[in-house]
C-alpha cells in the first residue's frame, strides 16, 4: 500500500472518531435536555428558597444611533417547575446608511437547563439577516458551569450564511440565485462575582470559514455579482471578537461598562465598541434599563454614538 493510501486511511479513521464523538456528545446533551424537562432538579430547590428562584421575563427595547439607524427587541425567558428556561426573542434593524436601506431581522428559540446549577445546558437556533441580502441560519450549544462566585461558559457553533447575487441569468449560464458558505465557531466566556457588589466578565469567539470571504472586500469583480447592500452587511461577518466587562449592584440598581473588540474577517478592519447600562426596578416586577456607547474604527477617528432604552416585566 502507497504512502498516500496510508494518509488517507488515517484521515478516513480519524474522521469517523470525530464524527461518533460529536453524535455522543448531542446525545448526551438531549438526555440531559430531556431529564431537566421531566425531573425537578430537587438539590437546586432545598438550596434556593423560593422568593429569590428566577423569575420569567417579558423584555422590549428601542434603540438607534447618530447614523439614522434604528432598531427593536423582544425578548422572552419563561421559567419552567424545573428551574429549565425557554427563550424566544425578535429583534429588527434598520440601517440608514447607503443608498438602499436594510432591515436586518432576528429571531432565535433556545431552552436551557437549569441556570442556577453547578452543570447547565442548552441549544439555541437562530436566523438573523434579509432574505434579498445576506441570511444567516445558527445551531449553538450553550455549556455552563456554575459555582457560588465563578460561572464558565463555553458556545459552539454552526452557521450557513447564504448570499444572495444580482447576477442575471440570461447573461451568465453559471449564474447562481445564492451563495452559501459555512461557517463554524465558539466562544468562552468567564464571569467572577464577589462578595461585594462588584461582578467582573471577560471573554472570546472565532470563527472560520469554509469559503474566502475577505474576497468580498478585495475582489472589485465581485460588486457586479452581490449588491452593494449585500456587501456592506457581509463587512460585519466576524474573524474574532473579544470583550471585558465590569458591573456594580447598588440596592435595586445595576451599573456596568464593557468594551468590546470585534475583527471583519472580510475586511480585517476592527471595530471598538464601549457601552455603558444602567438599570433599576421601578417596583417589584417592572425593571427600566438605559444604554448608551460609542463604536468606532482602528483605522478612523470618528466615533459613532448609540442609545437605547428598554422594559422588563417579570412574573
Amino acid at each position: 500500500m502507497s504512502r498516500h493510501c496510508f494518509v488517507c486511511l488515517f484521515l478516513a479513521v480519524k474522521l469517523k472518531i470525530l464524527l461518533a464523538m460529536a453524535t455522543s456528545f448531542v446525545y448526551v446533551l438531549v438526555i440531559a435536555i430531556a431529564i431537566a424537562i421531566t425531573k425537578p432538579n430537587v438539590a437546586h430547590a432545598e438550596s434556593l428558597p423560593a422568593e429569590i428562584a428566577l423569575p420569567s421575563v417579558f423584555s422590549v427595547e428601542i434603540g438607534g444611533d447618530v447614523e439614522g439607524s434604528h432598531n427593536l427587541y423582544l425578548d422572552l425567558d419563561t421559567a419552567l417547575e424545573s428551574g429549565a428556561r425557554i427563550l424566544a426573542s425578535y429583534s429588527a434593524n434598520r440601517t440608514e446608511n447607503n443608498d438602499t436601506p436594510v432591515t436586518t431581522r432576528s429571531i432565535v428559540v433556545g431552552f436551557r437547563t437549569d441556570p442556577m446549577a453547578l452543570f447547565s445546558g442548552g441549544l439555541d437556533i437562530e436566523q438573523w439577516g434579509d432574505n434579498d441580502t445576506l441570511l444567516i441560519d445558527t445551531l449553538r450549544l450553550a455549556l455552563e458551569f456554575n459555582t457560588e462566585q465563578w460561572s464558565f461558559s463555553l458556545r459552539p457553533q454552526w452557521r450557513t450564511l447564504t448570499l444572495t447575487t444580482d447576477c442575471i441569468a440570461i447573461i451568465s449560464a453559471r449564474c447562481d440565485t445564492h451563495v452559501k458558505v459555512k461557517s463554524t465557531g465558539s466562544a468562552v466566556d468567564v464571569s467572577y462575582y464577589s462578595n461585594g457588589p462588584w461582578s467582573f466578565s471577560m471573554g472570546y469567539s472565532t470563527q472560520r470559514y469554509d469559503k474566502k470571504v475577505a474576497a468580498l472586500a478585495s475582489d472589485t469583480r465581485l460588486q457586479f455579482v452581490f449588491s452593494a447592500a449585500t456587501l456592506d452587511l457581509a463587512t460585519g461577518l466576524e474573524d474574532r471578537r473579544s470583550h471585558v466587562g465590569v458591573s456594580y449592584f447598588l440596592h435595586d440598581s445595576l451599573w456596568s461598562i464593557t468594551a468590546i473588540k470585534s475583527v471583519s474577517k472580510v475586511t480585517g478592519d476592527a471595530s471598538n465598541i464601549t457601552v455603558l447600562r444602567y438599570s433599576t426596578d421601578l417596583n417589584k416586577q417592572w425593571r427600566i434599563r438605559i444604554n448608551l456607547g460609542t463604536q468606532s474604527f482602528d483605522n478612523e477617528t470618528k466615533k459613532a454614538g448609540f442609545a437605547g432604552t428598554g422594559l422588563s416585566y417579570n412574573w
